[in-house]
């Protein structure tokens, strides 16, 4: 993000207000959750009180993200209050993706739209949508500051979990100088950027590891179109343990080979279907998922399937439709000219893991 967001309208909203309703997307990730509860604390500090929430049965931080502060802010859909002057949205690429506080939005006098996904539909009064933040952390922590708030050691450290889940832990394109800096500054706070990646990224249950090894036994490649996927059934779970919340990261496990390009893991859901996540280290996989009702970034996305081997041929035969017809997509060919290799310039393409469509109640 090379300047920051024009934040004139949202800032006065946000200073004259009293009680504002905030929610992020259903199925919240790392950054849903950190940009949720960082602006919820950021508003308190401005004196207003705040009913921070997204779709669910039950709201509650879980693992990995139950110690983060802020968290007993939350507030049950339920409770919601139905006739708050303004509602922000955060990190929602549309509006249904508020779910059952979709309604409540949509009454709001003043619907604020705060967001990084491409293809946001602007459903707000008021939208600052910014694909080339690596976050929605990022642009919060931008209007903490158009704000006149001070970030504190609990602000920041939301911020920086936001940050750092959707980058990959820094290692995606959109982590930027810009971003780096950020995240310079928040430790600066005093953030524990140590427990913080043990919380995250150090914490899987013994039966996760029982659930790669499936997963991993699973994985079928297709060399030619360089194209790996697995799966995993309701059953994998109720016999290894695992939650739900607790599988979003297993898609690295079969995306991390050098043999393959692009990476899908099926996950059965309830009813049956399959929810599809996709990852890519070149080719588009943004609109292979929006061409199938889903979305996400072109590097990162997902959508929802009625099966395994029909879809993932037909993923298969797209991509060897939309191939180059020559090695630029092997990282160990040599390349020259790098105009050839989709993954040489991506200066322009996010790849954080945007879709996580996992919760209490789905796969």
């Amino acid at each position: 993000m090379a300047s920051s967001p024009d934040w004139g309208e949202v800032a006065s909203a946000l200073r004259g207000a009293t009680r504002v309703c905030l929610a992020c997307h259903e199925k919240p990730d790392g950054d849903a959750v950190g940009s949720l509860l960082a602006l919820s604390l950021v508003l308190r500090r401005l004196g207003a009180e705040t009913y921070p929430s997204w779709s669910a049965a039950s709201v509650e931080a879980v693992a990995p993200y139950a110690w983060l502060p802020g968290k007993d802010h939350l507030v049950q859909v339920s409770d919601m209050p139905p006739d708050v002057p303004v509602f922000v949205a955060v990190d929602c690429g549309a509006a249904e993706r508020l779910g059952e506080l979709e309604e409540i939005a949509r009454r709001a006098p003043c619907l604020i739209n705060i967001d990084h996904h491409p293809g946001n539909d602007d459903f707000g009064h008021l939208n600052v949508v910014v694909p080339a933040a690596s976050s929605t952390a990022e642009l919060v922590a931008s209007l903490a500051e158009a704000l006149g708030v001070e970030l504190d050691r609990d602000i920041a450290t939301c911020l920086y979990v936001g940050v750092v889940t959707d980058t990959g832990r820094f290692q995606y394109a959109n982590s930027s100088p810009h971003t780096l800096r950020l995240a310079a500054s928040l430790l600066e706070h005093g953030v524990p950027a140590p427990v913080i990646a043990q919380e995250l990224f150090e914490s899987a249950p013994f039966g996760f590891l029982k659930l790669v090894g499936r997963l991993l036994e699973r994985a079928t490649l297709y060399e030619e179109e360089r194209f790996i996927y697995s799966w995993l059934q309701r059953s994998d779970l109720d016999e290894t343990g695992v939650t739900p919340q607790e599988t979003d990261g297993l898609i690295d496990a079969i995306r991390s080979t050098r043999a393959a390009d692009v990476a899908a893991l099926f996950k059965q859901q309830l009813d049956g279907s399959y929810r599809v996540s996709l990852r890519s280290k070149g080719p588009s996989v943004g609109v292979i998922a929006r061409a199938r009702g889903g979305g996400g970034h072109e590097l990162a996305s997902g959508f929802t399937a009625p099966n395994i081997e029909g879809t993932a041929e037909e993923i298969r035969a797209l991509l060897a439709r939309s191939a180059p017809k020559d090695d630029s997509r092997d990282p160990r060919a040599d390349h020259s000219d790098d105009s050839r290799d989709p993954r040489a310039d991506r200066s322009d393409s996010r790849d954080p893991p945007a879709d996580h469509s996992e919760s209490s109640t789905a796969l």
